[in-house]
């Protein structure tokens, strides 16, 4: 009888103890504000969820860059979601403006003058407008977590509409890097406006799921089950969605538009072999660029040349406006 309730508290305590660590795992995940852990422990999630190695060099390219971006002719906007969130973002006003709009949405924890810092600059020198949303949870907007493209895409149809809006005349396209290339994605089987023209979709995992289930193999070297189970039902719970939801793969097979997949070859976060998964599911007219040497979300950073060369050959295929 003793050991029956020995082995029944010791149970209770590894089930509670397994509990308490997808929590910790749930809000890295997708909390804004992470719980207080120590500092080993931190480190150990913030190189994860980083999905680089921050090398001195990009670091100093990138801040450096930023500082420029936030010098250049950049307009303030807030919008209001239907629930009352603030959404806030910039638009990028070229003084030749081309009559194309580029709506660039960033990854998970970062923010859009961050995300794109090398891009932004670019397309402006083109003549294109760049707005760039900072999506619920991440830099300036409302909101408590994150969606990896659940509630994102929502909210970048808000934009989407304010962009047709202001610039009636406008040929748009939808440009997203990491958790903002899975929201344009899931956006694209929703397309009805026809000013959007096409989607460019950068690094982009095939599913919040797969991303997940994926790191839990590299980096902690454990099954899906039960861990991912635990933590996609405080999702639910919590955040109203679940991990499977979060679905660009299922989105692509129905795309209303065409679409450039991007990814670089030397991306270990969100695998290069994701890339081929969504174009080979892809129903709509598909492009493909595979960037030699870029690791996550850096495909521009290693050969500005021939991914400028390559979005810009993308968009004049598929733009009504010829520049």
């Amino acid at each position: 009888m003793k050991i029956a309730i020995t082995a029944a508290i010791i149970a209770a305590v590894l089930i509670l103890l397994l509990f308490l660590i997808c929590g910790v795992i749930f809000n890295y995940l997708i909390w804004v504000t992470p719980i207080k852990v120590p500092e080993f422990i931190k480190n150990f999630f913030a190189k994860i969820l980083s999905g680089n190695e921050m090398s001195e060099q990009y670091t100093e390219d990138a801040l450096a860059a930023e500082a420029k971006l936030e010098k250049m002719p950049l307009e303030k906007i807030t919008l209001t979601a239907p629930g009352g969130e603030r959404l806030r973002g910039h638009i990028l006003l070229p003084e030749k403006p081309n009559g194309r709009l580029v709506i660039a949405c960033h990854g998970a924890r970062s923010h859009g003058l961050g995300e794109f810092c090398f891009t932004a600059p670019f397309l402006y020198e083109n003549g294109y407008t760049v707005v760039m949303p900072e999506h619920r949870g991440c830099g300036r907007s409302d909101g408590k977590f994150m969606g990896y493209g659940t509630h994102e895409s929502k909210d970048t149809f808000i934009w989407l509409n304010y962009a047709q809006r202001r610039f009636p005349d406008y040929d748009i396209f939808l440009l997203g890097v990491s958790m903002g290339a899975a929201t344009v994605l899931m956006m694209s089987d929703k397309l009805e406006n026809t000013a959007v023209r096409g989607v460019i979709a950068d690094c982009s995992y095939t599913s919040a799921w797969n991303e997940f289930s994926y790191h839990l193999k590299k980096s902690f070297k454990m099954p899906e089950f039960p861990l991912l189970y635990i933590c996609d039902f405080y999702c639910k719970c919590i955040a109203h969605y679940s991990f499977k939801d979060a679905s660009p793969i299922n989105a692509v097979k129905n795309a209303a538009r065409p679409i450039l997949f991007i990814h670089g070859k030397s991306d270990d976060f969100v695998p290069f072999y994701m890339e081929k998964e969504l174009y080979n599911a892809c129903c709509a007219p598909k492009e493909m660029l595979a960037v030699d040497g870029a690791v996550h979300a850096r495909s521009f950073y290693t050969n500005p040349s021939l991914y400028g060369k390559t979005i810009i050959d993308f968009m004049n295929k598929y733009s009504r406006i010829r520049c």
